[in-house]
């Protein structure tokens, strides 16, 4: 009897943890959003330094869909040259941006707040100093995902996968971009 009392509880335990299992979330949708991505840039007092002189510098963000065309042009000079006309270059550019029409001002300390544009999965920046170098004046960022949990009854939720805010702290040094982090990522729920 305790063997099929035994029996009779795995099947029973089986058949609720089968039915709480969680089901594989949906896609992430890349829609467009207002104010999703910051950039709070620095500019050293020294910034773009060109015989002595401080120069203004020419900062240009891209929003892509796919970041190979962008990494192709970043190898060489004549590509990082195209990609500081901020310009649709690509399929896979969602949006181009020039960050001041001015430029960059030496010593400045600036934020910039962008609308993520639809389709875009990653921010790429690229600065225009006088050696253009892929090290010196391109980065390239992950737009993050985030995992929330969404109420769908009383007593029950589901997962889902949305893209996150994104936010980037740029150091613009004297000859080349000093450092790019991104300062916060959202956690999961």
């Amino acid at each position: 009897m305790k063997k099929i009392f035994s029996a009779f509880c795995l099947v029973l335990f089986a058949t609720m943890f089968a039915s709480c299992s969680t089901k594989p979330m949906a896609p992430v949708e890349w829609k467009y959003e207002e104010a999703a991505i910051k950039l709070y840039v620095n500019a050293d007092p020294e910034v773009n330094l060109y015989d002595n002189m401080a120069h203004a510098l020419h900062v240009c963000s891209y929003q892509l869909r796919d970041p190979n065309a962008f990494n192709q042009l970043a190898e060489t000079p004549d590509g990082i040259s195209d990609l500081l006309q901020c310009r649709l270059f690509d399929g896979g550019v969602a949006n181009a941006k020039v960050l001041s029409r001015l430029g960059i001002q030496p010593g400045k300390v600036l934020t910039f707040t962008l609308d993520r544009a639809e389709g875009a999965k990653y921010l790429a920046v690229v600065a225009g100093y006088q050696v253009l170098e892929k090290d010196r004046t391109a980065r390239l960022f992950d737009i993050p995902v985030v995992v929330e949990n969404v109420k769908t009854g009383w007593f029950s939720s589901k997962k889902v996968q949305k893209p996150g805010l994104l936010e980037i702290e740029l150091w613009l040094g004297p000859q080349q971009i000093d450092r790019a982090f991104v300062v916060k990522e959202e956690k999961e729920d």
